[in-house]
């Protein structure tokens, strides 16, 4: 077995072994003869070409001059070697051997794994090659550093940077050229007579400060998830309060908890909120934008998605809200109650909030984001039309613009469902899939606001006679499509090839066709109606309360809609992403997440939803489409929508079901998961009478 050259990445390792390894190590920041450093531009990733540990003993090393080398050992059997943090080492075992290591992180560290974890790549090359990283560093740069500046011996750093570059193979380069496209010019100046040190302080003065670390894309090499080290930072603020200082520290180099929390502050005091407790100081959660629980009260700052996005978001929430009370649904009783919303500003070093509550356009948005409104006379302006015309002109956009929407619930009674699944049994599973059921319904039931006609988007994925209601979702299906086998493959392998190859041929050729009908008698298209879609019903977007003595639903031939809210107290959660589209579009992460595959439930929650899948003007002309084209098959059009969505779905196809990662047609996932879909379809009521 040969180890490679590898720089530790801020965790502690131990190793013991049983018999002899050679050990060659260096200092952090002196990248080793015959080892480059790439820094991707793209998304901070560090990746290191190194060879073999054979052949850098055999090649490299003797050629080194006598300052030039490693630190060296030989490891013996039963002996333990400690390698501190982002020390270069490589090890080449000298008979067969069997090692066991060990990386953990401790108070020494914790502060460079958070940093490591820190979206960016300026830091992260900094440091893997020290200032080598740094464009337009000079040996005379490196020689007058200022007193107590924590260094590697001098005269070491200023050979191996001559040596790096006399070898021509050690450089640190961007991924697409050398070194010199690094922009360090903000702290280049400061770090004019400093020369590499591996102190915290130093080295987060690579960060780049422009990144949201809450959003910005984390390097695919870090430890945990972005998601995930949240959740980390969070259990260990709760559950380490002697800590509490230094996980400070740690959360602001990773998420930049000190920005997020003076955000709270002040939206707290705008609104006469109760002050945190020290518990609540951290964002919970695994969402993807800072969420804080005060006392009974949920902050959420929309931060993901640039300002338009995030805008939006709240918009078309508020007009969804107040739908709700216009009509008088039931489903006001099972979401969060909306308590304040409004914009969090940054000005002038200060923040300050302006409240809204959707209707009309506030002037300070105005100021940062001059939005081209289509229905800017509208009652809620940036409400669910302004959100399709704003999907449908898909620009990307910057998040750095000094503005956060920002919205305050009551917080909901239960528990997550993602917490609690593990414990509750296959009866507590029945009951809150049907009351999921109930509540799908009356989203899905609501009316669409009232709107203008959509304008027409510029490109060729639409038709003139499309629904405008309908044409931002074609659009993006369309073009998914068009570009299906990029799309499958970006995956990274999730996709058998065979299916890849077969979804083209697999899909419509025209989007349009999952939701255009057959011809009506007077040779008109007969299009579904669209429907609210909440589009991210997941297990951590549910809350639940166990009702005591509950019964399950299966010794029950028929209940009502109230019997059914008593089953199972639940509240559905985050409302940011809503749209119109397909109902079908909300059962895959309900099926695939919430109920893991189970068919039974399932089929309790179809039993208790009522609705049919394809709604419109004719229901005797859908039930001629469904029975004469597959196009209008409810298993046939889920499983196209899980082909071309947005998210990774076919990952949890292939892992709650594996035998079809042998499958080789896309007709035989279809059946497998989705076919009680079509039973289902066939026999509602409302279909065939």
């Amino acid at each position: 077995m040969l180890k490679i050259w590898k720089e530790k990445e801020f965790v502690f390792p131990l190793m013991m072994s049983t018999l002899f390894h050679r050990w060659a190590l260096y200092p952090p920041g002196r990248v080793p003869g015959g080892v480059t450093v790439h820094v991707s531009a793209e998304d901070g990733d560090v990746d290191i070409e190194t060879p073999t540990s054979l052949q850098w003993w055999l090649d490299i090393y003797p050629h080194l001059a006598e300052h030039e080398k490693p630190l060296e050992c030989t490891q013996l059997p039963g002996e333990t070697i400690f390698v501190p943090s982002g020390w270069w080492h490589c090890v080449l075992n000298l008979e067969t051997t069997v090692a066991v290591t060990q990386n953990f992180v401790n108070q020494s560290n914790f502060e460079h794994v958070c940093l490591d974890m820190a979206p960016g790549h300026c830091h992260k090359g900094v440091c893997r090659a020290g200032l080598l990283a740094v464009p337009g560093k000079s040996v005379g740069d490196m020689e007058n550093h200022p007193p107590g500046t924590i260094t590697w011996n001098h005269n070491d750093m200023t050979s191996t940077e001559e040596r790096l570059k006399g070898l021509g193979s050690v450089t640190a380069s961007n991924s697409e050229s050398q070194c010199s496209s690094f922009e360090f010019s903000d702290v280049d100046k400061s770090l004019e007579n400093q020369v590499f040190s591996y102190d915290i302080g130093f080295l987060s003065q690579f960060l780049e400060k422009e990144k949201d670390h809450y959003t910005s894309v984390w390097s695919p090499t870090n430890p945990i998830g972005q998601r995930e080290a949240r959740e980390w930072l969070r259990r260990l603020w709760v559950l380490k309060p002697e800590l509490r200082g230094l996980i400070w520290k740690g959360a602001c180099l990773a998420i930049n908890v000190d920005k997020w929390y003076a955000c709270l502050e002040e939206i707290r005091a705008c609104h006469s909120l109760p002050a945190p407790s020290e518990d609540e100081k951290l964002p919970v959660g695994t969402g993807s934008n800072p969420v804080f629980i005060v006392s009974d009260n949920v902050i959420k700052i929309n931060a993901e998605g640039g300002l338009g996005y995030s805008a939006h978001g709240l918009g078309t929430e508020l007009e969804f809200y107040d739908l709700l009370r216009k009509v008088g649904s039931p489903l006001i009783n099972h979401i969060p109650e909306i308590i304040a919303s409004g914009f969090l500003v940054y000005e002038d070093g200060v923040y300050r909030t302006v409240p809204w509550n959707g209707k009309g356009m506030p002037d300070v948005l105005a100021k940062y984001y001059p939005l081209e409104l289509s229905y800017a006379n509208s009652c809620f302006p940036l409400g669910l039309w302004s959100k399709q015309q704003f999907g449908m002109d898909g620009s990307a956009e910057s998040s750095n613009r000094p503005i956060w929407p920002y919205m305050v619930t009551r917080k909901c009674k239960g528990d997550i469902f993602a917490h609690v699944r593990d414990t509750l049994s296959k009866a507590d599973l029945l009951n809150l899939a049907s009351s999921l059921g109930v509540q799908m319904r009356n989203i899905h039931l609501l009316p669409l606001p009232h709107g203008e006609s959509l304008p027409e988007p510029e490109d060729n994925n639409v038709k003139d006679s499309d629904p405008p209601e309908w044409k931002q979702v074609i659009s993006t299906l369309n073009r998914r499509k068009n570009n299906i086998k990029k799309h499958l493959a970006n995956w990274g392998g999730t996709v058998p090839t065979v299916l890849i190859e077969k979804a083209e041929e697999y899909l419509p050729p025209d989007m349009s066709s999952l939701i255009k009908l057959v011809k009506d008698d007077d040779g008109d298209s007969v299009y579904t109606f669209p429907s609210w879609i909440h589009s991210d019903i997941m297990d951590d977007n549910i809350l639940t309360q166990r009702a005591p003595e509950m019964g399950s639903l299966t010794d029950t031939k028929s209940t009502g809609d109230g019997d059914l809210e008593k089953l199972n107290e639940i509240h559905i959660i985050d409302f940011s992403d809503l749209s119109i589209g397909d109902p079908l579009c909300d059962l895959i992460p309900l099926h695939l997440d919430v109920f893991r595959g189970d068919i039974d439930l399932l089929r309790e929650y179809l039993r208790s939803y009522q609705l049919p899948f394809l709604r419109g003007k004719s229901n005797n002309d859908i039930y001629k489409s469904v029975q004469s084209s597959k196009f209008s098959t409810a298993a046939y059009r889920a499983m196209c929508y899980c082909i071309l969505h947005d998210d990774n779905v076919l990952a949890a196809i292939f892992g709650l079901w594996k035998e079809l990662r042998n499958a080789t047609s896309w007709e035989e996932i279809e059946h497998l998961v989705w076919d009680d879909l079509n039973r289902y379809q066939q026999s509602s009521p409302t279909l065939s009478s």
